[in-house]
């Protein structure tokens, strides 16, 4: 009977969906089917919290639930990310503390002295943290909410707060010792394993990137959705070497390859929708073209797979000379192939084709030659580095809002006289600064109050029903080992990641652990009420003060956008960094996507699918700036570019006006170029057609982003969509 009911479950499962699918996929996987990256990370972090717990216990220290925490803050998916979050959380401790110090000792009987002062404090760690990147941020993050809760829970004892300055301290400097020695103890060759790591992850953005350009080399353009995607892996990936590094070496010469490796990935996509303008603008072309596209398509579609091996690396290097020097010499041929009216233009458009490909073909060059990262050769990877632009604008936005949070839970506090408010202006300090730095600040800041909830509900159980009966340290790390394993396995499930760490942080701090006592009802209630009303006032604050606005945020990056197209329409003599353009770009591109999601509306749509052509322009009118101080270009050729330049830099000039003048160059140089008796001046001549075939066909095709009144028109038509009233 039993084994007849197995068998009809067993049919049942493999017949319906969840059968179809494998098991990692089912609901919930990620606790009864976790990888073993899941089971290592929960395990590791478990043992590593129960035993800063027990140190702090042994110490005697008053809050020892604070140990615990800290392990859970500091751990992360690498050693690098942890051993980086670890130092910085150490700086940003002891800046906090100092703060806390400095704040009460200058106003110690003085409420409204003291709390705009503490406003302040983390309104300007939360701006600072905006301005700087990666776990960098984090310390002023943490400097803005560690003062707060040194001050706040000094502030009925103020010539105490040295010392809680001092414990908070141990409790940070306990948690992050025994986070650091369980990842030493459970990973081994440690720099080996980075390396490879980011060599992999390397290969696969090379991966991703060369499959695009392989669809437009056969004239076959990929999704801007993939576009966009390669790009923010860049970023991402330009990031996470840091983490590599600190296991590593910052100086090595891999890492500061790598870097360079990145930039130049993101120089071949930016080359890449260049091209796929330049091929779109001349589609009448002869076989001497296409076989120079076939052929580097040929090369790309292989070139992944030798990526793993350095002497398959050389090989695709040379491989990659001699499509160079066919490129060359086809380029070549088009010159004598110049007979009658017809097949001159089709000469000139093979001409144009040809120029674009060399051009990739160069970046590509560029890119397996720092891949490599071959000691002998004399490489300048500083050149090609992805640089992390700052949004001021940001940062005084998220300034204000942590400033403007803090004075509001004060006011409340000092109101209503409530005895744990003190706690409730901690906790908004913590999510205020916690999520200053986030795009989508609402809905992270939802789900880290999720995680908090569930923290909270996973707490009665150790408070109400265990540790009454049995108050020991066996029987305290019985009540927790589960719940902290399965926050450990939720935390390395992408869906579940942050409501995971808000619980693993929280989870511990409701205990109420002393060596003295333990938590009653009547406390466990009001903490936990201060905790979750704290975050909850965090919520509101993100969504009523400066929230983020995407038709304006669109409104704003479009307007830097322009600028900087008029800044290199400006710089007659200054150099300009290609590297600087495409990163300022990307990342404007990647803050909208990360807040969007895959809600992507078509305001968002119409501004990327905008940034993605400025930057293309951009791109070639830097190009034409460098070529008009060229020698080998005509005089004459250079005076027209320059003109040109002079007429389009004015703020004034509408898009109409840039473009017919943009088009009347064009003209001019076509003219120039057909007329022309040297063939090396030729080519100069049309390369700069081809920069300028390709500025004018993207602003012809992206006249709602680039023309003022049709931008405000789309926001207005989102304005009355989102409302629910007809445009």
């Amino acid at each position: 009977m039993r084994a007849s009911m197995i068998r009809r479950v067993t049919s049942w499962i493999i017949n319906s969906s969840l059968g179809r699918k494998p098991i990692t996929d089912w609901p919930l996987a990620w606790v009864y089917a976790p990888s073993m990256n899941a089971v290592e990370f929960a395990t590791r972090n478990t043992v590593a919290s129960l035993v800063a717990l027990a140190i702090a216990f042994w110490m005697e220290l008053g809050e020892p639930q604070w140990a615990a925490m800290t392990v859970w803050i500091t751990a992360q998916g690498s050693r690098g990310e942890s051993l980086s979050k670890g130092r910085w959380r150490l700086v940003g401790t002891a800046m906090g503390m100092i703060a806390a110090v400095s704040l009460l000792a200058a106003f110690p009987q003085a409420p409204w002295l003291f709390f705009p002062a503490l406003a302040l404090w983390a309104g300007l760690c939360a701006g600072l943290a905006t301005v700087v990147h990666n776990f960098r941020s984090y310390a002023f993050v943490l400097a803005a909410y560690t003062c707060a809760i040194i001050a706040m829970g000094a502030s009925s004892q103020p010539d105490h707060v040295f010392q809680v300055a001092m414990a908070r301290g141990t409790y940070i400097c306990l948690g992050v010792i025994c986070e650091m020695v369980a990842g030493v103890v459970f990973s081994a060759s440690l720099a080996v394993k980075a390396r490879a790591f980011m060599r992999t992850r390397l290969i696969q953005a090379i991966s991703s990137a060369t499959a695009a350009v392989y669809d437009i080399l056969r004239e076959e353009p990929p999704p801007e959705s993939d576009i966009r995607a390669v790009f923010s892996q860049t970023l991402t990936l330009n990031d996470q070497i840091e983490f590599t590094a600190v296991e590593v070496g910052h100086n090595e010469r891999a890492i500061q390859c790598a870097y360079a490796t990145i930039g130049i990935l993101s120089r071949i996509m930016s080359r890449a929708l260049g091209l796929r303008t330049r091929l779109a603008s001349v589609p009448n072309r002869s076989a001497v073209s296409q076989d120079v596209l076939i052929r580097a398509a040929e090369f790309l579609e292989a070139m992944p797979q030798r990526l793993n091996d350095l002497e398959n690396v050389h090989a695709a290097r040379r491989q990659l000379e001699d499509l160079l020097h066919l490129c060359v010499q086809r380029v070549q041929q088009t010159l004598q192939e110049e007979h009658i009216e017809e097949e001159e233009q089709i000469a000139v458009n093979d001409r144009i084709a040809l120029q674009g490909v060399r051009l990739l073909l160069n970046e590509y060059r560029d890119l397996l030659t720092y891949f490599a990262a071959d000691p002998t050769e004399k490489l300048r990877p500083e050149a090609y580095r992805l640089r992390h632009m700052i949004n001021w604008r940001v940062a005084f936005h998220n300034g204000t809002r942590s400033t403007v949070a803090i004075l509001l839970a004060s006011l409340i506090w000092e109101v209503t006289a409530w005895p744990n408010g003190a706690a409730f202006v901690s906790f908004i300090a913590v999510v205020c600064g916690r999520f200053a730095t986030f795009e989508n600040t609402v809905l992270v800041s939802n789900k880290f109050f999720y995680g908090a909830c569930a923290a909270a509900l996973a707490s009665i159980i150790p408070v109400f029903l265990m540790l009454p009966v049995a108050p020991s340290f066996g029987a305290l790390a019985l009540a927790i080992t589960m719940p902290m394993f399965v926050g450990g396995l939720a935390a390395r499930n992408p869906s579940t990641a942050l409501p995971a760490a808000s619980f693993s942080t929280f989870f511990p701090a409701l205990l109420g652990l002393d060596n003295q006592g333990r938590l009653n009802e009547l406390q466990w209630f009001n903490s936990t009420m201060a905790l979750l009303f704290g975050l909850g006032a965090g919520v509101i604050v993100f969504k009523c003060v400066l929230p983020f606005d995407e038709r304006r945020v669109c409104w704003i990056m479009r307007d830097r956008a322009l600028n900087g197209l008029r800044r290199i329409s400006r710089l007659a003599t200054k150099a300009l960094d290609e590297n600087r353009w495409i990163g300022r770009n990307t990342q404007s591109m990647e803050r909208l996507i990360r807040y969007a999601g895959t809600n992507i509306t078509p305001l968002m749509d119409t501004y990327l699918h905008g940034t993605l052509a400025v930057m293309t322009i951009g791109r070639n009118l830097m190009h034409l700036r460098q070529m008009q101080n060229d020698p080998g270009l005509p005089s004459e050729a250079a005076q027209i570019i320059r003109e040109m330049f002079s007429r389009i830099a004015h703020h004034g000039v509408t898009t109409k006006r840039r473009e017919a003048e943009i088009y009347r160059t064009l003209e001019a140089l076509r003219v120039m170029e057909h007329e022309w008796p040297d063939m090396e001046q030729r080519l100069l001549l049309t390369d700069a057609i081809g920069s300028l075939m390709i500025v004018t066909t993207e602003l012809e095709g992206n006249a709602a982003f680039l023309d003022t009144k049709k931008f405000a028109a789309g926001i207005m038509s989102s304005n009355a969509v989102a409302s629910g009233t007809p445009s």
